[in-house]
């Protein structure tokens, strides 16, 4: 399992010589990204350059601020909801929206841009599209402006999963764009692509290939040549080998093969599909730097693969066009190049900093480096299942009552650690953090009394023969989990409380095995990802998400199960509105806080840093916010620092 960076800084690297650069525009915002997008469209991917550009090259409905709150953008207010929830209406900002291209943008394009994430072959993220593909009935145009969006059930989470993460595409371009790729491949076999596909998924999963070494047509490095033909046989350009090309020069030929494996896939679904669904298979293969297809608050003018993209103002953008005429992003591959272009005031922004950079760039005048909360939180889950140790309310409560999580977040991370109090993420509008609670020793050992619980010859509380111990595993290269672990279990001691850490393997299996059934574990130390909307994150607390033999990975491991719970995550998901979905989840806080079926750590984290030229409506901007660059068309620059500005 991939771990995300840990938050304390490293020791100090000294940055490598940047490259001689030209004189700079003072009017470009210039951004360093370590790779090149793997797609100019929302998908699973796990680039973050990709969401970067995303961002900058298409507009949604709304976009949710560094609270989570959804703002307006080509909407001109939130939906008004009527019918039980079930139909939304939605008017745009203006009549007179239009597209980075000049065309007019209407509700039937964003009707469109729905029916797309609707369909079968819908090839968006995959959260995108089964939210939509699950809860719309349907969805018109009423007028040039005024949409009207129905529903199968009451789903106020749409607002925040979809209307404000789906980008709005331009129907007509996406429609010429379908039928010039579909001329393109005029001599191509429609039944190639997909035979082609079902043939090399056999050739790589063959029982063959658990031969060491393992025969050709096992990797998928053994299909290239004929993957590439088939593209170049429909007149598709092939994926650009800078891509996979690391710093030392090494080629991934296997990575490059999958991508090739993906479009021809992409292929096969465009021939073998009709209508709005030949569409949407069609998305990840139209070009869109030739045909934008969005309108953002930037425009892709030219990429060269491994090396920079440029993007323009978009001049009819919702509200005028940005500040900034224009984004220069630098691939730059090498995190020391990377600060040190930072540092010498060539590059304004680096929105990921690797911790070994950390030392040469903090205390820098013309910098503002900040670490941020991602959707990501540590917990602790306990197994409150019948038979083990914390199915009892008492030991869960006095775990918590036992531990001062503040100190220990503290003493594992240097001080660095934004410390999560709240099963949600960071900043929400739906949940209000309460002041730190203090230690209480004493009261969580009376609890355990209370409850029946004796200390033993070693310490140890037990209770009908079973001993309050547990173990916790956790991978050793997080040398901030292993301190916080270790912390945790010298705390616990004081309460008769024993944790036991258990240091995992390079694999992590331990614990992935864990969190499926039939959940072998009393305390699992586990990253839990979280949402756009509070929704996502409650899905770990719904007794319908316990894991059972049937549902063996589902999002609740420790099988917490609560009625009224459920009753209340249930309603925030259908009441209309934001005010009254927060009442609700002040409820759930409250109500989770008592049964503690999970116990929050901290939110993982990554360092950014920006030029201090760099401001939003509000002053310079912070990057240690979360969700900073929310409203990048607002952002400003001011005067290039001396050492780059012009003679």
């Amino acid at each position: 399992m991939d771990e995300p960076t840990p938050s304390p800084a490293a020791p100090s690297t000294v940055p490598s010589t940047a490259p001689s650069q030209a004189v700079r525009d003072p009017g470009s915002l210039v951004v360093a990204v370590a790779s090149d997008p793997a797609s100019l469209l929302p998908m699973d991917d796990g680039n973050d350059t990709s969401d970067l550009l995303v961002g900058m090259l298409y507009d949604p409905l709304y976009r949710l601020d560094s609270g989570l709150q959804p703002q307006p953008v080509l909407a001109a207010a939130l939906p008004l909801v009527t019918g039980t929830g079930l139909t939304w209406e939605i008017t745009l900002a203006s009549q007179d929206l239009r597209f980075q291209d000049g065309s007019p943008l209407s509700a039937s394009d964003v009707a469109f841009s729905l029916a797309l994430a609707g369909s079968p072959a819908c090839s968006l993220t995959r959260a995108l599209c089964d939210t939509v593909a699950g809860h719309v009935q349907g969805v018109q145009a009423t007028t040039h402006d005024r949409l009207t969006i129905t529903f199968n059930d009451a789903y106020s989470p749409f607002l925040a999963e979809v209307l404000a993460q789906l980008p709005v595409l331009e129907e007509a371009a996406v429609r010429a764009g379908t039928t010039a790729l579909l001329a393109s491949l005029s001599g191509l076999d429609p039944g190639v692509p997909d035979a082609q596909v079902a043939r090399i998924d056999k050739a790589v999963t063959a029982d063959a290939c658990l031969a060491q070494p393992a025969p050709f047509g096992c990797h998928m490095a053994d299909h290239q040549s004929e993957l590439e033909a088939t593209l170049q046989r429909a007149g598709l350009a092939l994926p650009s080998h800078a891509d996979f090309t690391d710093v030392t020069g090494a080629f991934d030929t296997e990575g490059y093969s999958s991508v090739l494996l993906g479009r021809v896939a992409a292929l096969g679904q465009v021939l073998s599909s009709a209508g709005l669904d030949q569409q949407a298979a069609a998305l990840p293969l139209l070009d869109a730097l030739q045909h934008p297809l969005g309108s953002g608050p930037f425009r892709l003018v030219s990429a060269q693969p491994g090396t920079s993209m440029e993007l323009v103002a978009n001049p009819y953008h919702v509200g005028g066009p940005p500040a900034i005429d224009s984004i220069s992003i630098r691939v730059v591959p090498d995190a020391a190049t990377a600060s040190t272009l930072l540092l010498t005031g060539q590059v304004d922004w680096l929105p990921r900093i690797e911790p070994d950079q950390l030392a040469s760039l903090k205390g820098a005048s013309a910098i503002s480096v900040g670490e941020r909360p991602l959707p990501a939180q540590r917990t602790i889950v306990f197994n409150v299942r019948p038979d083990h140790i914390y199915a009892d309310l008492a030991t869960r409560q006095a775990f918590a009552m036992c531990l001062d999580r503040d100190s220990l977040a503290a003493s594992a991370t240097g001080g660095t650690a934004i410390v999560a109090s709240l099963p949600t993420a960071y900043g929400t509008w739906a949940m209000t953090p309460g002041a730190a609670p203090q230690r209480d020793v004493a009261g969580a050992r009376a609890l355990l009394a209370k409850a029946g619980w004796t200390p033993g010859s070693d310490g140890v509380m037990a209770r009908f023969g079973k001993r309050l111990s547990s173990e916790v595993a956790v991978r050793p290269s997080r040398a901030d989990l292993l301190a916080f672990a270790h912390g945790a279990a010298e705390q616990l001691k004081a309460c008769g409380i024993d944790l036991q850490v258990q240091e995992l393997d390079l694999t992590g299996d331990l614990v992935l095995s864990q969190q499926q059934w039939p959940n072998d574990f009393d305390t699992l130390l586990i990253s839990r990802p979280l949402g756009t909307d509070p929704d996502h994150d409650m899905a770990a607390f719904e007794s319908s998400h316990a894991t059972t033999a049937d549902d063996p990975a589902d999002a609740n491991p420790g099988g917490y199960v609560s009625v009224d719970a459920d009753g209340l995550i249930a309603s925030a998901r259908q009441a209309p509105t934001q005010a009254g979905r927060a009442a609700l989840y002040s409820q759930l806080q409250a109500l989770l806080d008592r049964d503690q079926p999970a116990w929050p750590i901290w939110y993982e984290t990554a360092w950014a840093g920006l030029s201090t030229r760099v401001h939003g409506p509000g002053g310079r901007v912070d990057p240690s916010a979360s969700r900073y660059d929310w409203d990048l068309a607002a952002w400003t620059l001011g005067p290039l620092p001396a050492a780059s500005a012009p003679p």
